[in-house]
This record gives structure tokens, C-alpha cells and sequence, in this order.
């Protein structure tokens, strides 16, 4: 799976991943994640009826991820 690039930082780490998946739905699964033109970076998820939902992912000052639905 592609990890967008961050300001300052190569990559997002697995442990940031895991956080992203540990506050989806249990139903939902990370179905691509890219950084928007904006500057953040957006995780799109997959349910099981096939519709796709939109996240924007925050980092806190510990560098801990933080979804909220777009």
C-alpha cells in the first residue's frame, strides 16, 4: 500500500497506519490513502456493500495519527 509523504517526514510510520485502522468502523478497510492538494493527507476505506467513506488524517504534537470523516 502506497503511505503519502508528510511535511518534514518520508513516510507515515506502521505505527500511524495501525493507529488510522485501530479507529475505523471494524467493518471498513483502508482501501487507498494520498495526500490532497491541500497539504493533509486523506485515507479512503471500502465497506462491505462496496461505498467508499473519507477520512482526513491529524497528527498531534506526539506525531499520533487522529481520523475524522470528510
Amino acid at each position: 500500500m502506497y503511505i503519502p509523504k508528510r511535511k518534514g517526514y518520508t513516510t507515515m510510520t506502521e505505527k500511524q497506519m495501525k493507529q488510522i485502522q485501530s479507529q475505523l468502523p471494524k467493518d471498513e478497510k483502508i482501501n487507498r490513502c494520498y495526500r490532497a492538494f491541500e497539504g493533509d493527507i486523506r485515507v479512503i476505506t471500502r465497506k462491505p456493500d462496496g461505498s467508499e467513506v473519507r477520512y482526513s488524517v491529524s497528527f498531534d504534537a506526539d506525531d499520533n495519527a487522529t481520523i475524522r470523516k470528510f
